[in-house]
């Protein structure tokens, strides 16, 4: 597509060789890589994920999602997932960027477009991700946002409106309801929403299955049937992703092993050390060495 061509190059013009590279404007990040990723395991945060250039396959365990330039990817919570890049190579490299999910401006939406879609917040949801096809009008909003790299003045004062445009179109497509699952509880999926923020904001606590299961008003075997129904993990499983990927995030930044074990929750180095090594193939060391390529 010519509009993704153009975007392309103006973006990998300013990745500075970085694979991810936050940009001027706030939750926007942008990514480019020349290698090939057949598989890694990341956690992928709530937002709204474009590939500029070659393609991205996001699976959850029970779904794969694949997108382009031609559609993009709405995730609505904090989830462990594995990523892998498609169609890359140094002549065409992989090229995207990804919004952050501003759930105050997204609820306020919501309010102004109630009464329009009254309907839409009884639609269930059936997953916490979904890809779906770009629009023209997506690609008009995020044209007019990739521009604003730019333009300092334009980008300070014009970012929050193109923000709130995207995020407008984004509601009234056929995966608006995954933005609504950020901000708001519904049936189906959602109903492990706030279990999962819950877990996020406290993973490097010692949580108790009791615990989690009290935040989602359910018995602990209830929470577990419905949890991994959703997630395709146990609550403690999604527990010790996430752990397991705070780690790496620090590991990758220069802090020592022995600082990290301790920061993300665990008593133990040792066991922190065995438990690192099985999930991602390499030991916390080795980690520390190595540069992440996709989020």
């Amino acid at each position: 597509m010519e509009f993704a061509s153009s975007l392309a190059k103006q973006v990998f013009g300013k990745v500075n060789g970085e694979c991810i590279h936050p940009s001027d404007i706030p939750g926007l990040k942008l990514y480019a890589s020349i290698e090939k990723v057949d598989l890694m395991p990341i956690v992928l945060q709530p937002s709204i994920c474009f590939v500029l250039q070659a393609e991205k396959c996001v699976s959850t365990g029970k779904q794969a999602f694949v997108y382009g330039e031609d559609s993009y990817l709405i995730n609505s919570v904090t989830r462990p997932v594995e990523a892998s890049l498609l169609g890359v190579s140094k002549e065409r490299p992989y090229v995207g960027f990804s919004l952050a999910i501003d759930q105050q401006m997204v609820g306020q939406l919501m309010m102004e477009m109630s009464p329009w879609q009254q309907d839409a917040s009884s639609h269930p949801q059936r997953d916490f991700t979904q890809s779906t096809t770009m629009t023209p009008a997506i690609q008009n909003v995020i044209t007019r946002l990739l521009g604003l790299l730019e333009a300092p003045m334009d980008r300070d004062i014009l970012s929050p409106s193109i923000f709130r445009e995207l995020y407008y179109e984004v509601l009234k497509g056929p995966c608006g309801g995954l933005l609504r699952n950020c901000v708001t509880n519904h049936a189906g999926a959602n109903r492990i929403a706030p279990v999962v923020h819950y877990i996020e904001q406290n993973f490097e606590r010692n949580l108790a299955i009791e615990e989690i299961a009290s935040v989602a008003g359910m018995s602990a075997s209830t929470l577990h049937e419905h949890f991994k129904q959703v997630t395709m993990v146990s609550p403690m499983n999604y527990v010790k992703s996430l752990r397991l990927h705070k780690a790496r995030s620090l590991l990758s930044s220069g802090y020592k092993v022995s600082e990290v074990c301790y920061e993300v929750g665990y008593s133990s180095p040792s066991q922190f050390s065995r438990e690192f090594k099985r999930y991602f193939g390499f030991t916390p060391s080795e980690a520390r060495s190595l540069v992440s390529i996709i989020e």
